[in-house]
């Protein structure tokens, strides 16, 4: 349970801004957090561990589908009604990678409740970090702050929620009454917090350097970036706010002639897939002519013209002299669609053996050799990086001096220091083969040059 709170406190403190958590950020921190709780465990227990509390949190088990919890309601007699939730989701960003995002129930998991009013709790906890600000209790001001900015992010992802289905679907949201409602309640609220937090800012900035004792100031420096932080999401969603009305016309006009989309609610595999399996030819071909008209739409038949349709049969078939055989057609499979992804430490180590190879005119082989010390994955990073270098493309030559970046550093020192020559000597290693190519140091060229005319 600690470490599931612990993954959603993670996913939450970083939701909604530019470089939101994924999958393999809440996994890493989940697989610390269990080392440092057993130290004595093997390394791969600790990763097993941070895998089965992240699956539980998406609920793999069920597809990544919503949990469903049974509960009582006594509005009309007893009657168990289904609650349907989930906790954590991967969805796209917006710079093309997924990211995971927490639910409002799921924050509310954190705030100790499924059903939380986040306007009454933030005005309550205003007056208590005032109380507490006012009596020198850092350390519970710190919590409250801490407990405020995530009540923003929950009320941030009611309202982004409502954005968002607008966006897929207009008639999914009730833009007669609980939109509106939820709109006006909303700037109604953020122009409270907005000048409360404005407030609250201000006067620790004003005391925080009047403080003599370095421990105080140190904790009321960290409420007020705290504050600093719930005050810009509470300015973002302002702004989200204000331009919901624009969304919701515009999202109204380009969905006005287009049919509505359902196939998100439908689990495919269970609803669709299987009991289609389960038909035999003819009535599975009915289904699925069915269900690919309701998509895709009618398809019109062609009508042929008598006038035409006689010279067209009557007319023989045109050779296509441009036409080859499949046999002289040769696939080149260079596999960069399928390039791992690298961190920054195999850059690093990838960076320090060709560094290695500046003192001299060294082959690829024996670079590869260097590199295996390091493992396969800085081995493989550096067979990619000589191929690369010895067929650059033209973004390699934009490259940033200035960039600390080790992948950037790796580009510019196989672009201006080192030089790739292929002179038709091969090797076969364990895991490839082909041309051992020349990586030479770029000043010693000229004495390479010399050496290969005598």
């Amino acid at each position: 349970m600690s470490l599931a709170l612990a993954a959603l406190d993670a996913v939450v403190s970083r939701q909604g801004l530019e470089d939101e958590a994924t999958t393999e950020e809440v996994v890493r921190f989940l697989t610390g957090l269990a080392e440092k709780s057993a130290p004595d465990r093997p390394h791969d227990e600790h990763v097993a561990v941070a895998r089965f509390v992240w699956r539980g949190l998406l609920n793999d088990d069920a597809g990544g589908a919503d949990f469903t919890v049974d509960c009582s309601d006594f509005r009309d007699g007893h009657q168990m009604q289904p609650v349907r939730f989930f906790l954590v989701r991967e969805e796209p960003h917006r710079s093309g990678h997924p990211v995971v995002r927490a639910s409002s129930e799921a924050i509310n998991v954190l705030l100790s409740g499924l059903d939380l009013a986040v306007e009454d709790a933030q005005a309550a906890m205003d007056t208590v970090l005032r109380r507490q600000i006012e009596h020198g209790q850092w350390s519970r001001a710190e919590q409250s702050a801490a407990q405020s900015l995530r009540l923003s992010v929950a009320y941030a992802e009611r309202v982004r929620t409502v954005l968002v289905a607008t966006e897929r679907d207009v008639e999914s949201v009730d833009w007669n009454h609980r939109a509106p409602e939820l709109l006006r309640d909303a700037r109604e609220h953020l122009t409270e917090r907005l000048a409360a937090e404005g407030d609250l800012i201000d006067r620790l900035r004003e005391a925080h350097s009047g403080f003599g004792d370095d421990q105080v100031r140190q904790a009321c420096g960290r409420v007020m970036d705290l504050l600093q932080r719930a005050y810009t999401r509470h300015v973002e969603l302002h702004g989200q706010v204000m331009r919901a009305e624009p969304t919701f016309l515009d999202a109204q006009a380009a969905q006005r002639f287009r049919p509505p989309a359902q196939l998100h609610t439908v689990a495919m595999k269970d609803d669709v897939f299987t009991p289609l399996l389960n038909l035999d030819w003819a009535e599975a071909l009915d289904v699925a002519e069915a269900f690919a008209e309701a998509v895709c739409g009618p398809v019109v038949g062609a009508l042929p013209v008598l006038a035409e349709l006689y010279p067209m049969l009557l007319t023989p078939p045109r050779e296509n002299l441009a036409a080859f055989p499949d046999d002289d057609v040769v696939i080149i499979d260079d596999g960069l669609d399928t390039a791992p992804a690298y961190d920054s430490t195999a850059w690093e180590q990838a960076l320090a053996v060709l560094t290695r190879a500046l003192a001299g005119p060294v082959r690829l082989s024996h670079v590869l050799a260097d590199a295996a010390e390091d493992g396969p994955v800085v081995s493989d990073l550096v067979a990619l990086s000589v191929l690369r270098a010895f067929a650059p493309t033209p973004e390699d030559t934009e490259i940033d001096v200035g960039d600390p970046d080790p992948a950037v550093r790796l580009r510019q020192m196989l672009s201006c220091q080192l030089t790739v020559l292929d002179d038709g000597t091969t090797f076969t290693a364990d895991t490839c083969h082909g041309s051992d190519l020349l990586v030479i140091p770029s000043p010693a060229m000229g004495h390479f040059a010399t050496e290969e005319a005598a």
